[in-house]
């Protein structure tokens, strides 16, 4: 694919041509921009923990300056694999992808509703505490304080400052929705109406079942260490733990991010490229058998264990239909990318490439999933590094690339002001997309010699020697996650950057504002949007 091409900094231009488009982005500048910030941040912190934990795996192998941290884990308990790994999981996937998910909800849904923002002080409470929530479960998760379910890490006091959040941000959805102008329906007003949805739902459902805080039955009790003398709240335990814990893993990937991704691929790539969609008629089937078939995709974690058969081998067929939607999106999305590229070279700029990436990632994380649902692949597969591979397709390849190139396209229009450093756009995305291909290469490779091994009869092979073997994947894993992490933090600094300079620049329009902080004073000169901007 060819690199992005070189786009000159520009201070102004970029707010949308529509008036009604204008407004709409002036009214969620902050909740929006403040998201966008706050996500990088998480998505810094994630990538850094996950290098962390990644370099545990190899401690006697491992890089000079990751030996220090090493060292670290060796001597404070509070830095150990155990804490590491659900720290930067959870960063990544709630204060990465769910934070900029809620930013470019925010901005989709008042788009296509054209109707400027309500009630932004409410919205703005909900993201503050939602970071809060996030910053809050972390540091509980360092302490000890962590439930142990994947993905459900955050102690009880945590979830509840995200529930606070969420549903601030929830009731500004609902009106925001049902406040938008007659006529403006879109499929990706869909997508975005099945994540807010969903994620209640299975948020709800995980921790109230799946929670492991045990209540005393009587408060006499309550410092008793007989353990009959607790229970607990409700049945999520036991054999049903397992089946709950995999619909809810699955589930947060296929009907909370995977929604959000595909409304912001669905709005942008149409818009970014000029052209009708690919197959738009197929769309809504696209859609309806994505959010039917998606969920059994559970299945996969269920085969091998203690489960009745029929029930399995009945959810590994359901689940293996799973390649309909993905060809009907895939169609959708790839084909009108492959048509624009044709046609019109990386129509959009910076923006294109990143949209065309993750439309590719959808497809393979796609495919991943009819890979795990038949059932020889999957008992060779289940208890290999494929499955951190499977989440790596979901959360760095498919999201993060659609985040980025949203990002690209809205910050811009936010602030009227561009992107300071083509350089430096160009290296992110070497990086990000170098670092992901390797990555997936080589632990989905190493999954997959796990398993081969694993399921060997030679009686000469046990364990150890697979973890021999493994041993070379993991330190390139190590290396591969670096390079990632270097994109991100490319990223990062150029939107800090970016941000900074626009502040400079807002600073210096106001006279008493430069005259304390002692900037040269510029009045603002009116300039003319000259960004063509697509109807919503």
């Amino acid at each position: 694919m060819a690199k992005p091409p070189y786009i000159p900094p520009a201070d102004h231009g970029f707010i949308s041509t529509d008036p009604e488009l204008a407004a709409v982005d002036a009214s969620v500048r902050w909740p929006v921009l403040v998201c966008f910030l706050s996500a990088v941040h998480w998505m810094v912190v994630g990538t850094f923990l996950l290098v962390y934990a990644s370099s545990l795996t190899h401690p006697q192998d491992t890089f000079p300056i990751i030996g220090l941290l090493v060292k670290l884990s060796a001597c404070c308990s509070f830095f150990t694999y155990g804490h590491i790994w659900p720290a930067a999981v959870d960063a990544l996937v709630y204060g990465w992808a769910s934070t900029a998910g809620l930013g470019l909800a925010i901005w989709l849904l008042t788009r296509m509703g054209r109707t400027p923002a309500r009630a932004p002080a409410a919205l703005m409470t909900g993201v503050v505490f939602w970071n809060l929530g996030i910053a809050t479960g972390l540091t509980g998760i360092f302490l000890g304080d962590s439930n142990g379910v994947e993905l459900l890490e955050f102690p009880a006091y945590a979830s509840w400052i995200l529930w606070v959040a969420y549903a601030l941000f929830a009731l500004w959805a609902i009106a925001t929705y049902l406040g938008r102008k007659p006529g403006q329906n879109h499929i990706a007003q869909s997508w975005i109406l099945v994540a807010l949805f969903a994620f209640p739902w299975l948020y709800a459902t995980g921790s109230t079942l799946l929670s492991t805080d045990l209540h005393p039955l009587s408060p006499d009790l309550r410092h008793t260490s007989d353990q009959s003398a607790w229970a607990f709240p409700l049945p999520g335990s036991g054999v049903m733990q397992a089946l709950l814990s995999a619909w809810y893993v699955h589930g947060l990937f296929v009907l909370w991010l995977a929604p959000i991704g595909l409304a912001l691929l669905y709005y942008l790539i149409p818009k970014m490229s000029g052209l009708d969609l690919q197959w738009g008629s197929r769309a809504q089937l696209g859609f309806w058998s994505w959010i039917i078939i998606a969920p059994w995709t559970a299945v996969h974690d269920l085969v091998g264990g203690p489960f009745p058969a029929d029930t399995v081998t009945v959810g590994l067929v359901l689940s293996g239909l799973i390649f309909l939607p993905v060809a009907v999106i895939g169609m959708n999305l790839v084909g009108t990318s492959l048509r624009g590229e044709a046609q019109q070279g990386h129509h959009g700029g910076i923006v294109f490439p990143f949209l065309v990436l993750s439309a590719f990632f959808f497809v393979i994380a796609g495919a991943s999933e009819q890979l795990l649902s038949v059932r020889a692949a999957n008992e060779v597969l289940r208890f290999t590094m494929f499955r951190e591979c499977n989440m790596f397709l979901w959360v760095y390849g498919f999201f993060s690339f659609m985040v980025f190139g949203s990002m690209y396209y809205i910050v811009p229009r936010l602030l009227d002001f561009g992107w300071r450093s083509a350089f430096l756009i160009r290296a992110h995305y070497y990086a990000s997309l170098y670092g992901i291909l390797l990555f997936l290469a080589l632990v989905g490779g190493g999954g997959i010699v796990q398993g081969l091994i694993l399921e060997t009869t030679n009686p000469l092979v046990t364990i150890v020697n697979v973890n021999q073997v493994s041993i070379g994947f993991y330190i390139a894993s190590t290396m591969c996650i670096a390079l990632v992490s270097i994109g991100n933090g490319i990223f990062a600094l150029h939107l800090g950057w970016m941000v900074l300079d626009w502040l400079r620049q807002q600073v210096r329009r106001s006279r008493l504002a430069s005259e304390i902080l002692m900037e040269p004073y510029q009045p603002a000169a009116p300039v003319k949007a000259t960004s063509v901007e697509v109807s919503a």
